[in-house]
Protein backbone atom coordinates (compact mmCIF):
# COMPACT_ATOMS: atom_id res chain seq x y z
CA UNK A 1 0.00 0.00 0.00
CA UNK A 2 1.16 3.46 -0.64
CA UNK A 3 2.29 5.42 2.64
CA UNK A 4 1.78 9.02 3.15
CA UNK A 5 5.15 10.79 1.70
CA UNK A 6 6.61 7.56 -0.53
CA UNK A 7 5.32 9.86 -4.05
CA UNK A 8 6.98 13.03 -2.92
CA UNK A 9 9.73 10.83 -1.96
CA UNK A 10 10.00 8.53 -5.24
CA UNK A 11 8.94 12.24 -7.45
CA UNK A 12 12.56 13.47 -5.65
CA UNK A 13 14.43 10.53 -6.22
CA UNK A 14 13.62 10.06 -10.09
CA UNK A 15 14.24 14.24 -10.44
CA UNK A 16 17.80 13.80 -9.19
CA UNK A 17 18.03 11.34 -12.37
CA UNK A 18 18.21 8.34 -10.60
CA UNK A 19 16.60 4.86 -11.30
CA UNK A 20 15.09 2.24 -8.80
CA UNK A 21 17.26 -0.35 -10.43
CA UNK A 22 20.34 1.04 -9.65
CA UNK A 23 22.28 -0.60 -5.96
CA UNK A 24 22.66 2.68 -4.38
CA UNK A 25 18.67 2.81 -4.35
CA UNK A 26 18.17 1.72 -0.88
CA UNK A 27 20.38 3.89 0.57
CA UNK A 28 19.51 7.17 -1.47
CA UNK A 29 15.36 6.38 -0.58
CA UNK A 30 16.12 5.34 3.04
CA UNK A 31 13.68 2.35 2.72
CA UNK A 32 14.37 -1.54 2.45
CA UNK A 33 14.33 -2.97 -0.86
CA UNK A 34 10.92 -4.15 -0.94
CA UNK A 35 9.71 -0.65 -0.42
CA UNK A 36 11.83 0.52 -3.41
CA UNK A 37 10.20 -1.60 -5.70
CA UNK A 38 6.75 -0.42 -4.02
CA UNK A 39 7.44 3.46 -4.47
CA UNK A 40 8.17 3.03 -8.35
CA UNK A 41 4.80 0.76 -8.49
CA UNK A 42 2.71 3.68 -6.78
CA UNK A 43 4.30 6.20 -8.90
CA UNK A 44 3.38 4.41 -12.11
CA UNK A 45 -0.19 3.69 -10.46
CA UNK A 46 -1.09 6.74 -9.99
CA UNK A 47 0.26 8.68 -13.25
CA UNK A 48 3.12 10.41 -11.54
CA UNK A 49 5.79 8.58 -13.72
CA UNK A 50 5.45 7.13 -17.89
CA UNK A 51 8.43 5.31 -19.03
CA UNK A 52 10.44 6.19 -16.26
CA UNK A 53 9.80 9.87 -16.90
CA UNK A 54 7.61 11.69 -14.56
CA UNK A 55 4.54 12.81 -15.41
CA UNK A 56 3.29 16.80 -16.10
CA UNK A 57 0.89 15.96 -12.80
CA UNK A 58 3.74 15.02 -11.16
CA UNK A 59 5.67 18.24 -11.72
CA UNK A 60 2.25 20.45 -11.13
CA UNK A 61 1.76 18.55 -7.22
CA UNK A 62 5.25 17.92 -6.26
CA UNK A 63 7.97 20.00 -8.29
CA UNK A 64 9.97 23.21 -6.80
CA UNK A 65 6.18 25.42 -6.84
CA UNK A 66 4.12 22.08 -6.37
CA UNK A 67 0.78 22.48 -5.45
CA UNK A 68 0.91 20.49 -2.26
CA UNK A 69 4.28 18.49 -2.21
CA UNK A 70 3.46 17.07 1.71
CA UNK A 71 -0.07 16.44 0.99
CA UNK A 72 -1.70 18.74 3.34
CA UNK A 73 -5.04 19.57 1.11
CA UNK A 74 -7.71 17.08 1.54
CA UNK A 75 -8.51 17.90 -2.12
CA UNK A 76 -5.25 16.44 -3.51
CA UNK A 77 -6.18 13.01 -1.88
CA UNK A 78 -9.05 13.33 -3.34
CA UNK A 79 -7.41 13.88 -6.67
CA UNK A 80 -5.10 11.30 -6.14
CA UNK A 81 -7.68 8.73 -5.56
CA UNK A 82 -9.17 9.65 -8.83
CA UNK A 83 -6.15 9.49 -10.84
CA UNK A 84 -5.16 5.87 -9.26
CA UNK A 85 -8.73 4.40 -11.19
CA UNK A 86 -8.23 6.39 -14.03
CA UNK A 87 -5.49 5.16 -14.92
CA UNK A 88 -5.77 1.62 -14.46
CA UNK A 89 -2.47 0.76 -13.96
CA UNK A 90 -3.28 -1.03 -10.64
CA UNK A 91 -6.45 -2.07 -12.57
CA UNK A 92 -8.15 -4.40 -9.42
CA UNK A 93 -8.98 -0.30 -8.06
CA UNK A 94 -10.70 0.61 -11.48
CA UNK A 95 -12.35 -2.75 -11.22
CA UNK A 96 -13.68 -2.67 -7.95
CA UNK A 97 -14.98 1.33 -8.38
CA UNK A 98 -15.81 0.95 -11.67
CA UNK A 99 -17.68 -2.47 -11.45
CA UNK A 100 -17.80 -4.41 -8.35
CA UNK A 101 -19.22 -2.02 -6.13
CA UNK A 102 -21.76 -1.25 -8.56
CA UNK A 103 -22.89 -5.15 -8.58
CA UNK A 104 -22.17 -5.19 -4.37
CA UNK A 105 -22.08 -2.52 -2.43
CA UNK A 106 -21.89 -4.81 1.13
CA UNK A 107 -19.28 -7.69 0.48
CA UNK A 108 -16.29 -9.82 2.10
CA UNK A 109 -12.91 -10.86 1.27
CA UNK A 110 -14.45 -13.98 -0.50
CA UNK A 111 -16.88 -12.26 -1.96
CA UNK A 112 -14.18 -9.81 -3.75
CA UNK A 113 -11.87 -12.61 -4.63
CA UNK A 114 -14.63 -14.94 -5.90
CA UNK A 115 -16.10 -11.95 -8.33
CA UNK A 116 -11.83 -10.68 -9.48
CA UNK A 117 -11.27 -14.45 -10.42
CA UNK A 118 -13.77 -14.96 -12.71
CA UNK A 119 -13.88 -10.75 -14.28
CA UNK A 120 -10.16 -11.81 -15.17
CA UNK A 121 -10.73 -15.45 -16.55
CA UNK A 122 -8.14 -16.64 -13.76
CA UNK A 123 -5.04 -14.54 -15.76
CA UNK A 124 -3.74 -13.87 -12.03
CA UNK A 125 -2.73 -16.57 -9.44
CA UNK A 126 -4.94 -16.13 -6.79
CA UNK A 127 -2.01 -15.38 -4.57
CA UNK A 128 -1.41 -12.48 -6.40
CA UNK A 129 -5.61 -11.68 -5.78
CA UNK A 130 -5.11 -12.41 -2.07
CA UNK A 131 -2.35 -9.77 -2.13
CA UNK A 132 -3.79 -7.26 -4.54
CA UNK A 133 -7.65 -7.44 -2.48
CA UNK A 134 -5.33 -7.04 1.11
CA UNK A 135 -3.40 -3.85 -0.09
CA UNK A 136 -6.66 -2.59 -1.41
CA UNK A 137 -8.28 -2.88 1.85
CA UNK A 138 -5.81 -1.70 3.91
CA UNK A 139 -5.08 1.01 1.53
CA UNK A 140 -8.83 2.49 2.62
CA UNK A 141 -10.03 1.00 5.56
CA UNK A 142 -8.91 2.72 8.78
CA UNK A 143 -6.89 -0.30 10.91
CA UNK A 144 -8.68 -2.05 13.94
CA UNK A 145 -7.31 -1.51 17.68
CA UNK A 146 -4.48 0.54 16.35
CA UNK A 147 -3.40 2.79 19.69
CA UNK A 148 -1.30 5.26 17.27
CA UNK A 149 -3.13 8.49 15.26
CA UNK A 150 0.04 8.37 13.10
CA UNK A 151 -0.43 4.74 12.16
CA UNK A 152 -4.35 5.30 11.51
CA UNK A 153 -3.78 7.37 8.73
CA UNK A 154 -0.15 6.56 7.12
CA UNK A 155 -2.16 4.44 4.40
CA UNK A 156 -2.64 7.16 1.57
CA UNK A 157 -6.53 6.99 1.42
CA UNK A 158 -7.87 6.25 5.29
CA UNK A 159 -8.61 9.61 5.28
CA UNK A 160 -11.53 9.68 2.85
CA UNK A 161 -13.64 7.70 4.52
CA UNK A 162 -15.31 5.63 1.31
CA UNK A 163 -15.01 1.80 2.99
CA UNK A 164 -15.73 0.86 6.26
CA UNK A 165 -15.91 -2.59 8.02
CA UNK A 166 -18.68 -4.41 11.01
CA UNK A 167 -18.18 -7.75 11.54
CA UNK A 168 -15.91 -8.49 8.58
CA UNK A 169 -18.78 -7.35 6.64
CA UNK A 170 -17.43 -4.34 4.38
CA UNK A 171 -19.84 -1.53 2.60
CA UNK A 172 -18.95 1.52 0.34
CA UNK A 173 -19.90 5.04 2.16
CA UNK A 174 -22.31 6.45 -0.62
CA UNK A 175 -23.35 9.69 0.77
CA UNK A 176 -22.66 13.63 0.21
CA UNK A 177 -19.32 13.55 0.71
CA UNK A 178 -18.60 16.59 1.93
CA UNK A 179 -14.93 16.81 1.89
CA UNK A 180 -14.60 16.90 -1.69
CA UNK A 181 -13.83 19.97 -2.98
CA UNK A 182 -16.22 21.28 -5.95
CA UNK A 183 -13.30 21.75 -8.04
CA UNK A 184 -11.83 17.92 -7.49
CA UNK A 185 -15.19 16.73 -8.69
CA UNK A 186 -15.52 19.24 -11.73
CA UNK A 187 -11.86 18.01 -12.54
CA UNK A 188 -12.84 14.71 -12.61
CA UNK A 189 -15.63 15.71 -14.86
CA UNK A 190 -13.35 17.28 -18.03
CA UNK A 191 -10.96 14.83 -17.72
CA UNK A 192 -13.37 12.18 -18.23
CA UNK A 193 -12.67 11.49 -22.33
CA UNK A 194 -15.98 9.99 -22.57
CA UNK A 195 -17.45 13.90 -22.36
CA UNK A 196 -15.16 15.30 -24.21
CA UNK A 197 -17.38 16.20 -27.57
CA UNK A 198 -20.59 16.99 -25.25
CA UNK A 199 -21.92 20.04 -24.00
CA UNK A 200 -24.86 18.18 -21.47
CA UNK A 201 -24.53 15.05 -19.13
CA UNK A 202 -27.26 13.87 -18.23
CA UNK A 203 -26.86 12.82 -14.24
CA UNK A 204 -27.38 8.99 -14.52
CA UNK A 205 -24.22 9.61 -16.77
CA UNK A 206 -22.36 11.79 -13.61
CA UNK A 207 -23.53 8.51 -11.06
CA UNK A 208 -23.36 5.54 -13.46
CA UNK A 209 -20.76 5.84 -16.72
CA UNK A 210 -17.40 4.87 -16.42
CA UNK A 211 -15.20 6.67 -13.95
CA UNK A 212 -18.19 8.83 -13.43
CA UNK A 213 -18.11 10.95 -10.30
CA UNK A 214 -20.53 8.98 -8.70
CA UNK A 215 -18.35 5.83 -9.07
CA UNK A 216 -15.33 7.06 -8.36
CA UNK A 217 -15.88 8.90 -5.53
CA UNK A 218 -19.07 7.04 -4.52
CA UNK A 219 -21.73 9.95 -4.63
CA UNK A 220 -25.08 9.36 -4.22
CA UNK A 221 -27.61 12.03 -6.05
CA UNK A 222 -28.09 14.28 -3.67
CA UNK A 223 -23.96 14.91 -3.49
CA UNK A 224 -23.81 15.68 -7.25
CA UNK A 225 -26.59 17.98 -6.68
CA UNK A 226 -25.09 19.97 -3.83
CA UNK A 227 -21.55 20.11 -5.93
CA UNK A 228 -22.77 21.15 -9.05
CA UNK A 229 -24.44 24.00 -7.71
CA UNK A 230 -21.44 24.84 -5.50
CA UNK A 231 -20.02 24.74 -8.94
CA UNK A 232 -23.17 27.34 -10.50
CA UNK A 233 -21.91 29.91 -8.13
CA UNK A 234 -17.86 29.48 -8.40
CA UNK A 235 -18.57 29.36 -12.51
CA UNK A 236 -22.07 30.83 -13.33
CA UNK A 237 -21.27 31.78 -16.87
CA UNK A 238 -19.54 28.22 -17.64
CA UNK A 239 -22.25 25.77 -16.64
CA UNK A 240 -25.69 25.67 -15.19
CA UNK A 241 -27.71 22.62 -13.50
CA UNK A 242 -31.28 22.18 -15.59
CA UNK A 243 -34.03 19.38 -15.69
CA UNK A 244 -35.64 18.95 -18.95
CA UNK A 245 -38.39 16.31 -19.28
CA UNK A 246 -37.75 15.38 -15.57
CA UNK A 247 -34.22 14.30 -16.71
CA UNK A 248 -31.79 16.35 -14.66
CA UNK A 249 -28.44 17.26 -16.65
CA UNK A 250 -25.33 19.15 -16.26
CA UNK A 251 -25.00 21.77 -19.15
CA UNK A 252 -21.62 23.80 -20.33
CA UNK A 253 -22.25 27.04 -21.61
CA UNK A 254 -18.84 27.81 -22.21
CA UNK A 255 -15.52 25.70 -22.37
CA UNK A 256 -13.58 25.31 -19.22
CA UNK A 257 -10.33 23.74 -19.09
CA UNK A 258 -9.72 21.15 -16.49
CA UNK A 259 -6.16 22.39 -15.42
CA UNK A 260 -7.31 25.94 -14.83
CA UNK A 261 -9.92 24.22 -12.64
CA UNK A 262 -6.73 23.12 -10.75
CA UNK A 263 -5.24 26.15 -10.55
CA UNK A 264 -8.38 27.86 -9.27
CA UNK A 265 -8.38 25.52 -6.63
CA UNK A 266 -5.00 25.79 -5.22
CA UNK A 267 -4.71 29.38 -6.14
Amino acid sequence: MCKQFWLKKGYDFVSQERKFSDSRAVVDLGVGKNMVGAINFWLKAFGMTEQNELTDTAHYLFGEEGKDIYLEDIGTIWLLHYLLIKTERASIYNLFFNEFLKEKPEFNKEKLKKWLVNRTESKFAENTIDRDIDVLLRTYLKPKNSKSIEKDFINIFVGLGLLIDKDKKMSIVIDEKPNLPAAIFLYAILDNPDFDNTSSISLKDLRFAKNSVGLIFSLNNDGIYQKIKELERLYPTHLIFTETAGNPVLQFKEKLAKHQILNDYYQ
